[in-house]
């Protein structure tokens, strides 16, 4: 019999379902909100694993008390913990200061050190885990299976969808200035997201080249990337590999993303762009001119992923399975 794993995650994105169902883990998201949301998925967590007895937990930082607990976990009934870890390594911020960040940053190396296996996106994180004395994987996101998608009439002349969550690292201004630069053009910005999320300036933007289009449903959202003549995603962030950078290079849509050095190495048949509203309007004039073009790069791309991705994932599944043979010897 197989051994068995199981994977948690405290918030749903694409990566988790997309490697739960890669390493072959039964997949449960806990996604509680308002005052008792960490209580009551604490208690879930310790009710599944206590039900479930898997051999390998596989757990997603965020939550970094989701990992803390899964470590803990691993110290009371001795099973095995691999952590997929995105971002959260206050990159570019203070170690220091308030009592949260004390607590984070204690999480923070005690996940590390703790687990069996942290699988980051990329060598400059790997290089952070192994700083702290943990053990590190790299494995970017994989490709997601959109299947069959139908396109749909975005509206305007031409189309840009930008992947949006209205996050502190996406440079908005300089988005709003290559908008405005659109006006009259046939030219349209489409914003993904909760539009609620969105700072007040943003939101209350009178710009005719830009339309929120509020939260899409996920059967609907792989439309919206298909339909457009490009997808753009941005970030301020140095180490961050974005979700819609990856989708988009799915759909083989052209892609138009930031400059920065993870993005270029691993995206590199896209438009990169620094947060400058010029930038970002030339990139988007650059690529509806010669749309075929920059599809043709995206397909390159995707071949690429896909073949660097397989060998990658089965490394870090050669390693969790000698994690799994080590416990079979122990019991």
């Amino acid at each position: 019999m197989a051994t068995k794993r199981i994977w948690i995650a405290w918030e749903r994105q694409r990566r988790s379902i997309e490697l739960a169902r890669s390493f072959n883990c039964r997949l449960y998201i806990i996604d509680y909100s308002g005052l008792f949301r960490y209580p009551k998925a604490t208690l879930q967590t310790i009710w599944i694993v206590l039900r479930e007895k898997p051999k390998v937990l596989f757990v997603q930082n965020p939550s970094m008390i989701l990992a803390a607990l899964a470590c803990i976990i691993k110290r009371l009934l001795g099973i095995s913990v691999v952590v997929d870890r995105h971002t959260t390594f206050r990159l570019g911020k203070k170690k220091g200061g308030s009592l949260k960040v004390w607590i984070f940053m204690r999480l923070h190396y005690f996940t590390l050190r703790m687990a069996d296996l942290t699988i980051v996106t990329n060598r400059y994180l790997a290089e952070l885990v192994e700083e702290a004395h943990g053990t590190a994987a790299i494995l970017p996101d994989k490709l997601p299976e959109f299947g069959c998608v139908t396109p749909i009439n975005l509206g305007c002349e031409k189309n840009i969808v930008l992947v949006s969550s209205f996050g502190e690292d996406e440079p908005f201004a300089h988005v709003i200035q290559a908008a405005k630069r659109l006006e009259g053009s046939g030219i349209c910005i489409h914003v993904t997201g909760d539009v609620k999320k969105a700072d007040p300036l943003i939101r209350n933007a009178q710009i005719d080249s830009i339309k929120f289009t509020g939260f899409i449903p996920d059967e609907m959202y792989p439309a919206y990337l298909l339909s457009a003549d490009a997808v753009m995603v941005l970030t301020t962030a140095d180490q961050c590999m974005l979700c819609g950078c990856y989708e988009a290079v799915s759909l083989e849509r052209p892609l138009i993303t930031s400059r920065t050095q993870v993005l270029e190495d691993y995206f590199s048949g896209a438009v990169f762009v620094e947060d400058d509203g010029d930038q970002i309007y030339n990139a988007i004039l650059a690529v509806l001119d010669n749309p075929k073009k920059y599809a043709a790069n995206v397909r390159d791309v995707k071949k690429h992923i896909s073949r660097s991705w397989m060998i990658a994932f089965h490394n870090i599944e050669g390693i969790i399975s000698n994690i799994e043979n080590q416990n079979m010897r122990v019991e």
